[in-house]
């Protein structure tokens, strides 16, 4: 893995995709081929792009006692600065964005992979929750996992079966509902004509 520095005195060096990385014009780039090297030669990392492993340190002890034991398994991403991690329903990425350093999770199935070239993290889609830590996130989806990994209908659409089952469902639900419409008025009109509910 590359790390790129600019030739400035502010001696930061940041991951590829760094968005300082792509407004530097490529004269001005220096190459580390290790973090550990460019921190040798009195570089820091970017605060931007590697903010996710501020988290990672501040928690790492937390993180390693819940993620093991709850089959999760997670690893920084140096090529884009993210929190990748693997689930048993899916895979995950948090990453952190915008000024105020907010973390956003995103979720690939493993099964159903969605290749939406217009979400912000190509690939993934992202998860309508917001946590202020990795362990909240860590927590979300393991419930997630136990959600789907419980409720028929997600089975099914962990092998493509989904929306046929969903459907499926629908169309029994609504007959259900017409047959007993359908019960109801045979046994009203069974009873006037036996005289049991008068006209």
């Amino acid at each position: 893995m590359c790390y790129v520095c600019g030739k400035s005195s502010n001696k930061i060096i940041h991951n590829m995709n760094c968005r300082y990385v792509k407004m530097m014009p490529d004269r001005n780039k220096n190459y580390y081929s290790s973090l550990k090297d460019a921190e040798e030669a009195g570089y820091v990392q970017c605060k931007y792009c590697a903010y996710i492993q501020k988290y990672i340190r501040n928690e790492k002890k937390e993180l390693d006692g819940y993620c093991k034991p709850n089959g999760l398994y997670y690893m920084f991403n140096s090529a884009d600065g993210s929190l990748d991690v693997i689930s048993r329903t899916g895979r995950w990425k948090v990453i952190v964005n915008g000024q105020r350093h907010f973390i956003w999770l995103y979720h690939k199935n493993i099964r159903n992979s969605n290749n939406d070239s217009k979400t912000f993290v190509q690939g993934y889609h992202s998860q309508n929750v917001r946590k202020s830590s990795l362990m909240g996130y860590m927590q979300y989806i393991v419930e997630h996992d136990n959600y789907r990994t419980e409720t028929p209908l997600y089975k099914n659409q962990m092998t493509g079966k989904g929306r046929q089952a969903k459907r499926d469902q629908e169309r029994h639900a609504k007959k259900v509902r017409r047959l007993q419409s359908i019960r109801y008025v045979t046994d009203l009109l069974n009873n006037m004509s036996s005289g049991a509910i008068g006209y």
